[in-house]
């Protein structure tokens, strides 16, 4: 069933045709993807790469290509054609346990209501307690990031978030990658 879900979101996730400057990107498909993948699936990693290679076209990143997204950190991902864009899924190895899904080429827009019903019903799933995070905005070499979300932290030393990040290169004429990150940590062993 998890397979299926990923293919439709998979087929959703394609952008609709633009001018080649910029396509546009709502979201749909993306968060779609990032909904079934991060937020049902994850962190069952067994399940999320069983249902990764259900889907056409998605291929595991080459070690040369996951650190590009995860520097040294330990994981796995996969990337996928989506239209004139690419979604990448990535998988970061604990101690911060981080599930992602990211979209390239992209204006940077998505449809803000279904971002926030998703961040609702994910909050509800995993019990509630989480707090919005303030907005932020960073600059890492060459690249501005927005990155807003919501996060809660147990008195265990357990944390659960979930982002969404915006980068785009500074020089113009460069689109945006948009990331939809969940982040899990286990609880601390007394």
């Amino acid at each position: 069933m998890s397979a299926v879900l990923l293919v439709l979101a998979l087929q959703a996730a394609a952008p609709q045709p633009q001018s080649a400057d910029r396509p546009r990107f709502r979201g749909e498909g993306q968060m779609r993807m990032f909904d079934m993948i991060c937020n049902r699936v994850f962190p069952d990693e067994a399940r999320v790469a069983a249902g990764m290679a259900k889907i056409p076209g998605a291929r595991p990143l080459t070690p040369e290509e996951l650190r590009v997204y995860l520097k040294d950190d330990p994981g796995r991902g996969w990337s996928m054609p989506a239209g004139a864009s690419r979604i990448v899924v990535t998988i970061e190895a604990p101690p911060i346990h981080a599930c992602a899904v990211r979209i390239t080429n992209t204006d940077g827009v998505i449809d803000e209501g279904k971002w926030q019903q998703l961040l609702a019903a994910a909050q509800a799933r995993s019990g509630g307690g989480f707090v919005t995070m303030p907005p932020q905005t960073f600059d890492v070499g060459d690249v501005r990031s927005q990155a807003s979300g919501v996060q809660k932290q147990g008195a265990d030393g357990a944390a659960d978030a979930i982002y969404l990040i915006r980068s785009t290169p500074k020089k113009p004429g460069y689109a945006t990658e948009i990331r939809m990150v969940r982040q899990v940590i286990a609880p601390q062993r007394q």
